[in-house]
């Protein structure tokens, strides 16, 4: 059996440009939610998100040219792609290599993406045109060349990480690009896995991004009452929403056999995951949990990990009060004695890049032998007592080298990963 590990981490956050980072403010317990800056929303009664500012795609992405051709999301992702290359030490090993054997090696090396499609400020380009026609479709064509920006089809397309990633890499192996919203990145992890599990890769640079702080998409989901105005505290008394961000994080995996053969050294193990459907609703999920809870089961059996060897479960923990106690109910009945932490109090519900970022912290956590606790937890709620919530930090044991991540989305998707520390 192919085992496969996790040799390069990447993220670019609101709590940091960098792993580095991010992990540094998470263990601090500093949260960067806060008021939007880059939109105004001061009439808004829900203003909060998770920014990435003082930001200069510029002085981050490989190719400097790209700029013309991608968005800001795209940006995030490239970015959080390059930091995880960067950081599994896969270039200078390739260049070590004869010239054949550097295209055998780019022939074997895959990009899988999850995506976040298309936006809604990516339509932003053409609304003063459709005011200035009054929206005459005539003569808004008539006027398109001259007013659209020229290289609008190319800034939307879903799949721009994926491509520019392997061009400015020559990276030619197996690539596939998920787009499922919230699960969409940690789908593409998954497949990734199991590509390398399969032989059809020995390694694959996993990329997942979103922006969640755009105006629009802010409205509706206020509409649709899922956000906060006042905080992201999951599984606290007082949670009553969720807090959208923006934000990119990537991984590099590797079959054991490429990792060897270069002298590399894993930075946590992936055992197993699954991917299964509540078929509860576009936007509900099942209110018992039993769907989620089924899942996990069938992860544990399918990773081949008895519940006790976990160490902790990293939950989705989007604040949502529903998510929430759902999510608290399935775990209890497999991991009641299990310390349970989450992330997204730190730097916001990044959506299609939340099952990846929580990935690279887990594996950060598992690394550091250190579970983050939820440092605005003031009262588990009702419906999730019974979890092993902490405030504070607590240590890993390292009897129990596991950790279970969860990973829900619209559609009533929920994902599911294992990891395991290296020693």
């Amino acid at each position: 059996m192919t085992r496969v590990y996790i040799s390069g981490l990447g993220s670019v956050s609101a709590s940091g440009a960098n792993t580095t980072a991010l992990w540094e403010q998470v263990t601090q317990g500093k949260s960067a939610i806060k008021p939007i800056q880059n939109s105004d929303l001061s009439s808004w009664s829900h203003q909060l998100g998770g920014e990435v500012l003082d930001y200069h795609p510029r002085k981050v992405l490989p190719d400097k040219k790209l700029l013309k051709a991608i968005s800001r999301q795209d940006v995030l992702g490239i970015d959080a792609g390059r930091q995880a290359i960067e950081a599994s030490g896969l270039l200078e090993y390739r260049e070590t290599l004869s010239e054949e054997n550097q295209t055998a090696f780019n022939d074997s090396t895959g990009v899988y993406v999850g995506s976040p499609g298309n936006k809604y400020f990516q339509q932003y380009d053409f609304l003063p045109l459709m005011a200035k026609t009054n929206s005459d479709m005539q003569k808004f064509g008539q006027g398109f060349m001259d007013d659209i920006h020229p290289m609008w089809l190319l800034r939307i397309l879903p799949n721009n990480v994926l491509a520019y990633l392997g061009i400015c890499y020559q990276l030619k192996g197996s690539n596939h690009n998920v787009v499922n919203h919230a699960t969409g990145g940690m789908q593409a992890l998954l497949e990734a896995y199991r590509a390398i599990e399969a032989g059809l890769a020995e390694r694959i640079v996993v990329v997942a991004y979103d922006i969640g702080t755009d105006e629009q998409a802010l409205f509706y989901y206020q509409k649709l009452g899922l956000l906060s105005d006042k905080h992201l505290h999951a599984f606290d008394a007082s949670h009553n929403g969720t807090v959208l961000a923006e934000g990119a994080a990537a991984l590099v995996l590797e079959s054991e056999a490429s990792l060897t053969a270069r002298g590399g050294k894993g930075l946590a193990e992936v055992c197993g995951g699954l991917a299964k459907s509540e078929a509860a609703g576009l936007f509900s999920i099942e209110a018992s949990g039993e769907h989620l809870s089924a899942l996990i089961g069938d992860t544990l059996n399918q990773a081949q990990v008895d519940a006790n060897a976990l160490g902790a479960v990293v939950a989705h923990a989007n604040g949502n009060p529903k998510s929430d106690m759902t999510e608290a109910h399935a775990l209890k009945q497999h991991v009641s004695d299990t310390p349970v932490t989450g992330f997204k109090w730190a730097m916001g519900h990044t959506l299609c890049a939340s099952g990846v970022m929580d990935a690279v912290l887990t594996t950060c956590m598992l690394k550091e032998k250190t579970i983050p606790g939820l440092p605005y937890l003031s009262e588990v709620a009702e419906a999730c007592a019974g979890l092993d919530c902490s405030k504070s930090s607590q240590a890993l044991d390292g009897a129990k080298p596991y950790a279970l991540v969860l990973n829900r989305g619209f559609g009533s998707m929920n994902t599911t990963l294992v990891l395991k520390a290296c020693d």
